[in-house]
């Protein structure tokens, strides 16, 4: 599995790419996460789109993933999660613990909504 990251102003975007399973892609995902934590990168968003396979192991690593960054302050939220990994969630009642979205946009601008920034519209 590889794990691509990028950051799109102060969000930073997680996109596994393969099998998130137990073993090297489940420790790969928590490494990632650790790093951008110790930087200060505590608002997550998780592009679940190009996942191919996610073990209980993989579910613990994001689970992971959004409590330490709520423990600093922030957040992890799911974005693009397929319909079977949805029910997947639902089944084990993670959709009240992991916040989901369905693309990447919608998630990033989430974190903006939380802050109670506001759009700004013009008055004619």
């Amino acid at each position: 599995m590889k794990v691509e990251v990028r950051n799109e102003n102060d969000v930073t975007v997680i996109t596994p790419v393969g099998s998130l399973v137990i073993g090297t892609p489940e420790q790969a995902m928590n490494e990632a996460v650790a790093r951008l934590l110790v930087d200060g990168r505590n608002r997550l968003v998780i592009d679940a789109g190009q996942l191919k396979k996610i073990d209980s192991s993989g579910i613990e690593s994001l689970l992971i993933a959004c409590h330490r960054a709520r423990e600093q302050g922030g957040d992890a939220k799911l974005a693009r999660v397929t319909p079977p990994f949805q029910k997947l969630l639902e089944l084990a009642q993670l959709t009240t613990i992991l916040k989901i979205y369905p693309d990447v946009p919608d998630a990033v601008s989430s974190f903006s909504l939380e802050r109670g920034d506001l759009p700004q519209h013009s008055s004619s």
